[in-house]
């Protein structure tokens, strides 16, 4: 079955030919200039700054033309992913899409519904004679999948509106209404050394391996462990049995993943080699009754290793374990507003051993700008009273949930008239262009939603035909709303 026999038969023309053209996330050129021969061959206003976002401006329609203004907005990149054994250059070749008339993937490669099909409901509104709207302004951003880097750069003196819908959603029937802010903090714990005496002195490496992990936003509430914490939890659990000086640590790999393993090399008297191997047994036991349900394949171990030239000292070493144990972590406050959303959290998600320090680097995110700025300060505080140092960077804005909106009103409305049913009205615990967006724009009433998108940023990524339709024809409701 070819996308053309789908429904709705423009919005898939148009998502074939963005299909056709490679877009990745830094590799938006061709889509940018796609999109302006676009706007140039319908007659309409458009530009394309140097990030290669791209803004097209459409008049209203009859009865609409006084009508307030209304942004669109998607973003142009997708994430390039691809089966082990397929063979295409993302780079250079357009995807490979495929229908069976109930859902459309792409073969060996991410699909790039994410967020392909914005740009094509948005290109199939603006190319239509027949479509009732208010002016719209289309935003078609770039880099979204690495950092929103477009949305960054976007100047937006010539945009005018103070209400958006953003398509970027992948749940239809979830209208989000607001998102985290975010800030990356690393955080440096110095330490001293000495030399080891390799006569009586022996090492051991000790890993905690086989946890969950997950996204540090979207699965922060789950209670998964955090393999960096647990990491400390077993050395100072040790410390106490026996007498340890550390040797390094590393963990995790992702400030925004929560870490699935970490270890330690730690040095001991020989004499006490039965203690430190008992004491990790006796642990681990003790956590697999704890963790039984939520970590069942928690594995942790104590293997010798070569002793090392240098150790870290016994103040060191009670300073840092004190540090990886007790530095704060995870979910902070829930959301007063939306039942069941984490308002503030934080993750320790990566954690190494550099020349005369310890990093350990966060990904804090809060959807209030006050939350944001407090666990900022408890982190700082935490790090500086054990003589360390805190640098942030990478700070993005929440979109935070309005009391009052009169645009999700309107959708929530027609909504319910076009599915007859109530919407799930919800916030997420991640970024979204909206929380850049809204810090650029003061004042501006947003909303995001999109069709059904199983499996993104995966070989694996699928687009359910009838969830595109249903959407379309509530995506054109909305705008005939919008009076």
């Amino acid at each position: 079955m070819l996308l053309s026999e789908l429904s709705p038969k423009e919005v898939f023309y148009y998502f074939q030919k963005l299909a056709s053209i490679p877009h990745g996330s830094g590799n938006t050129d061709r889509i940018a200039e796609f999109c302006m021969e676009f706007a140039e061959e319908h007659g309409l206003k458009a530009r394309r700054d140097k990030a290669n976002n791209v803004v097209i401006f459409a008049d209203g329609t009859p009865g609409y033309e006084q009508s307030e203004p209304v942004i669109l907005q998607g973003h142009l990149d997708m994430v390039c992913e691809q089966d082990e054994d397929c063979g295409k250059d993302m780079q250079k070749e357009g995807l490979e899409v495929c229908t069976d008339g109930v859902k459309v993937w792409a073969r060996g490669t991410t699909l790039g519904g994410d967020d392909g099909i914005a740009v094509a409901y948005i290109l199939t509104i603006l190319a239509s004679d027949t479509i009732p709207h208010p002016p719209i302004e289309a935003l078609l951003t770039s880099d979204e999948e690495i950092g929103m880097l477009g949305a960054r750069a976007l100047d937006v003196s010539d945009l005018t509106s103070k209400r958006l819908i953003n398509i970027d959603s992948e749940e239809e029937g979830v209208l989000c209404v607001s998102c985290a802010g975010g800030i990356r903090a690393r955080c440096d714990i110095p330490f001293c050394m000495e030399q080891v005496d390799k006569a009586d002195r022996c090492a051991y490496r000790i890993g905690v391996s086989g946890l969950l992990g997950g996204h540090s936003g979207m699965e922060i509430h789950k209670h998964r462990e955090n393999a960096i914490k647990l990491l400390g939890n077993v050395l100072a659990s040790a410390n106490r049995a026996c007498t340890l000086s550390l040797v390094s640590v590393t963990g995790g790999g992702k400030e925004n993943a929560i870490p699935k393993m970490a270890e330690a090399t730690v040095c001991l008297p020989m004499n006490q080699v039965h203690m430190l191997e008992y004491s990790v047994t006796e642990f681990m036991k003790l956590m697999h009754q704890e963790l039984s349900t939520t970590e069942p394949e928690l594995l942790i171990t104590a293997k010798p290793v070569d002793v090392p030239e240098q150790c870290m000292n016994q103040e060191s070493t009670k300073r840092l374990i004190f540090a990886l144990q007790q530095i704060p972590d995870g979910m902070q406050k829930m959301s007063p507003e939306i039942e069941g959303m984490v308002q503030t959290s934080l993750n320790l998600g990566i954690l190494s051993t550099e020349d005369d320090h310890i990093s350990m680097r966060y990904l804090i995110r809060s959807n209030t700008a006050s939350g944001k700025q407090l666990v900022m300060e408890k982190v700082t505080a935490f790090t500086e009273y054990l003589g360390g140092t805190v640098m942030m960077q990478s700070d993005y804005p929440a979109w935070e949930y309005r009391v009052k909106s009169r645009l999700r009103e309107i959708m929530i409305r027609t909504f319910e008239e076009v599915y007859q049913k109530a919407p799930e009205v919800t916030a997420i615990h991640a970024g979204l262009e909206c929380g850049i967006l809204a810090g650029k724009m003061m004042d501006i009433d947003m909303i995001s939603f999109g069709p059904t998108l199983l499996n993104v940023h995966t070989p694996k990524e699928s687009m359910d035909v009838a969830s595109v339709q249903r959407s379309w024809e509530y995506l054109l409701k909305v705008l005939e709303n919008l009076r």
